[in-house]
């Protein structure tokens, strides 16, 4: 499988370097800089790690016969300022955290044209050369995930954000115990530096938030908490909560699908610490804990033994999350107001068709309504997309399929309608029901591949044909009220998601 941090999809920016584990394996150190030789006063012992942007030493601080690490800038690494920003504001951001499970650093500056900074060395692994060796027992996992929850926690409530926790980014003491580094891509949200460009995903994929992966500028302490969840997820099951064959793929699966359960791939794995895991990684910020010290605080209770807070999902929890789910409707944002016009339209022509049966107009003339609404319709559609009907993007093909096939089965069915019950059929209103189930159907695909809320009208239209058979007088109305609803409905939300966009 295609690593993700060797793409070079440039919509993707990550980490590239990870004190003491990297991806790299260590090499000699930049030219002028060899291992045994001074760095300014300190004294180089050797190189334990490099990336894309820099290299980390292991060196002695003569003054207080220390040993630290120096994190440096490779020369010619930095592309541009925002960089070499970056690379300062990690220093700022861990360098104004003092917490015993957060890697301290001590000292920021410059030597040449090498920017460096000084913070502890953690003579220990990563949590991903832990997991070389399979998943973790339950207890040690939680034990891991409730530390770094704390340390967090702490970040949080100095306006820091981390924005990249995962296993290479968690080291091991000598005592076992886990320390948080690489702020590289921490943010302070108390405040808007500037740093991050608008719709910028910065990050690794797999462990990304769904708002971090959407490039969304509203970034909060929930991602972290999401970071949390997965880093708890991998630490369990000894893979990421997802991993598609490239960063793109990886990052379509963070914001349309469910992580499998853990259970799922680790059967050991304990059933409250399966619940905290998922609560950690919902798609919804406000379905995640609301800090980083509630998931702490759970996992304390899990390994003292206590009742968790957080609950397994019960039917209706998951018929919630079901009707709440959003995946590619965000790319119809703009379409609310077409909505709102289609409502009209179908309002207008079924109180017209209704009319036209209750006072026995020639079925030509009714027939002439319906295909008026299409015309109508489609030349408001057209309007709209600026004289272009064809899909654009995946999503869009995903739609037309589906409103092709709508279409096509309607037509179908007034046509085996007219066949076995001849024109009559048209004052008796004996095809709406069968209208009714294929919009159902339609609604269905719709909630499967964009808006879960779709499959709740489904389930209307699909109720809608017993209410009809009490009085089939009202099923063009019916029909036409409940399709006005729910073209309402959608346009609302797509109003509101084109509002969030902005």
């Amino acid at each position: 499988m295609p690593d993700e941090k060797t793409s070079n999809n440039p919509a993707v920016e990550e980490t590239t370097l990870c004190y003491p584990s990297l991806d790299a394996p260590a090499a000699e150190g930049p030219p002028g800089m060899p291992a045994g030789e001074l760095f300014g006063e300190y004294e180089l012992l050797g190189e334990i790690g490099r990336g894309g942007m820099g290299v980390v030493f292991k060196a002695r601080e003569p003054g207080l016969n220390r040993l630290v690490a120096i994190k440096m800038v490779l020369p010619g690494a930095l592309s541009d300022d925002s960089e070499l920003q970056r690379f300062h504001t990690e220093a700022a951001a861990a360098a104004k955290l003092q917490h015993p499970h957060i890697v301290a650093v001590h000292r920021v500056g410059q030597l040449g044209d090498r920017h460096f900074f000084t913070m502890d060395y953690i003579d220990g692994p990563s949590l991903t050369q832990r997991l070389a060796k399979g998943p973790l027992p339950g207890r040690i996992a939680a034990r891991y995930v409730a530390a770094v929850a704390r340390a967090i926690h702490h970040a949080h409530q100095n306006g820091v954000l981390h924005r990249d926790l995962k296993p290479a980014n968690i080291l091991l003491d000598a005592a076992d115990n886990p320390h948080v580094t690489d702020f590289g891509l921490a943010k302070h949200f108390t405040t808007d530096s500037g740093q991050t460009r608008t719709g910028a995903i910065l990050g690794t994929p797999s462990y990304m938030a769904p708002e971090q992966a959407s490039g969304s500028k509203d970034i909060g302490p929930a991602c972290d908490v999401y970071g949390l969840g997965a880093l708890l997820y991998e630490l369990l099951t000894a893979r990421p909560p997802f991993r598609g064959e490239t960063p793109l793929d990886t990052l379509q699966q963070v914001l349309e699908i469910e992580p499998a359960p853990p259970r799922l791939l680790n059967p050991k794995v304990d059933r409250d610490l399966e619940t905290i895991c998922l609560k950690c990684l919902a798609k919804e910020p406000r379905q995640r804990y609301a800090t980083a010290q509630q998931v702490a605080d759970d996992l304390e209770r899990y390994l003292d033994g206590d009742s968790i807070r957080a609950r397994s999902l019960n039917v209706l929890d998951r018929l919630a999350r079901t009707l709440e789910r959003s995946q590619h409707d965000v790319e119809f944002a703009a379409y609310g107001t077409l909505l709102y016009w289609f409502a009209l339209i179908v309002a207008a022509v079924h109180l017209v068709k209704y009319a036209l049966i209750e006072t026995r107009q020639p079925a030509l003339l009714i027939l002439l309504s319906q295909a008026l609404q299409f015309v109508v319709m489609g030349v408001v559609f057209w309007r709209y997309r600026k004289h272009g009907v064809l899909p654009k993007s995946t999503a869009e093909r995903h739609m037309w399929s589906v409103w092709v096939g709508y279409l096509a089965c309607s037509v179908l069915v007034a046509v085996i309608c007219r066949v076995l019950f001849g024109v009559e059929q048209l004052y008796e209103s004996i095809d709406y029901p069968f209208y009714a189930v294929v919009a159902g159907m339609a609604f269905f695909a719709l909630g499967s591949n964009y808006w879960g809320g779709c499959y709740a009208f489904g389930v209307a239209f699909f109720a809608l044909p017993g209410l009809m058979f009490l009085n089939m007088r009202w099923a063009e109305l019916e029909f036409g009220g409940l399709w006005t609803i729910a073209l309402v409905a959608l346009g609302r939300r797509l109003h509101n998601l084109s509002r969030e966009r902005k």
